[in-house]
């Protein structure tokens, strides 16, 4: 007999990883198609070369993921993800083994909305009930105040600041700042100064009985373009010159020391190595292990 039930959604997109005693659990948020328009200086025939030799669709997909950071029984997520209805991050939490008020902190690696607008339903209350929000004290402040806008009439431009200050509004008296110079802004989690992308775009560092993993945010969008032209900027950068040099020192920083990476953007889950070569670098994925 044919079987007429057909699957219509993937298994829960979770993956665990042991960082020494740190448990780091990565969790999707999902992903969509984007016009190719943010690599606003490459001819999108190259850039459809790229994609086509790297098997890729066209337009690209952008890929979200997010990260629990169990240290010591305090859960931490890096990243919410972008909320507004479809982001799964919550769903995908509960799947993991934990409960959304397990969460005593949300640190962000920055504010743009597809990591910052999963804070909050889509009736604008809290995600994530008793969490304190940590973010960079200079990512914070750029987004809190409107007279940093460029262009006040770029309705993108306005609709980021209106959605960053939206996400934050009811966590009013929960939110913290750091600075760059703080070590660990939450407890075994370190900050890394990662500028460009937006103004306090920070990576986070774990370490623990020398293990180590850099989740390293937003360093790159599509890696199979970005990694082969580390130069190429996005729409979406605030200061793109800044955001080219932080790519490639960060990019050095994973190749040198033999780091363990995963990031925002990156095919889930994202962890592997980065392997510089003369003008370029590749990501080496690490094989999945069924066990922690």
């Amino acid at each position: 007999m044919p079987i007429t039930n057909q699957p219509v959604r993937q298994v829960a997109s979770v993956y665990h990883r042991k960082i020494g005693d740190v448990t780091v659990t990565a969790v999707s948020d999902g992903g969509m198609q984007l016009p190719f328009w943010p690599y606003y200086e490459l001819d999108e025939e190259k850039g459809k070369a790229i994609l086509d030799a790297n098997f890729e669709i066209m337009p690209p997909l952008l890929n979200t993921n997010c990260f629990l950071i169990n240290v010591e029984g305090r859960l931490t997520l890096i990243d919410a993800g972008i909320g507004m209805g479809f982001g799964q991050v919550l769903q995908n939490i509960k799947e993991a083994g934990y409960t959304i008020e397990d969460i005593e902190t949300v640190l962000l690696t920055h504010l743009h909305p597809d990591h910052s607008n999963g804070l909050i339903h889509t009736n604008g209350t809290k995600a994530f009930p008793k969490a304190e929000i940590v973010v960079n004290n200079i990512e914070y402040g750029y987004w809190m105040d409107n007279s940093n806008m460029k262009d006040p009439s770029d309705e993108n431009e306005k609709g980021n600041f209106q959605m960053a200050q939206a996400a934050l509004a009811p966590y009013k008296g929960r939110i913290r700042t750091f600075t760059t110079g703080e070590n660990e802004p939450v407890p075994g989690i370190q900050a890394i100064e990662a500028p460009g992308h937006t103004p306090g775009h920070t990576a986070f560092l774990i370490k623990s009985n020398g293990d180590r993993l850099l989740i390293w945010g937003d360093i790159l969008h599509n890696a199979s373009i970005q990694l082969l032209r580390p130069d190429e900027k996005l729409a979406m950068d605030v200061f793109p010159e800044i955001a080219v040099k932080t790519r490639k020192r960060i990019l050095d920083f994973a190749a040198d020391e033999q780091l363990l990476i995963s990031g925002m953007h990156l095919s889930f889950p994202g962890f592997g190595y980065i392997r510089k070569e003369q003008d370029h670098y590749v990501h080496v994925p690490e094989y999945w292990n069924s066990k922690l």
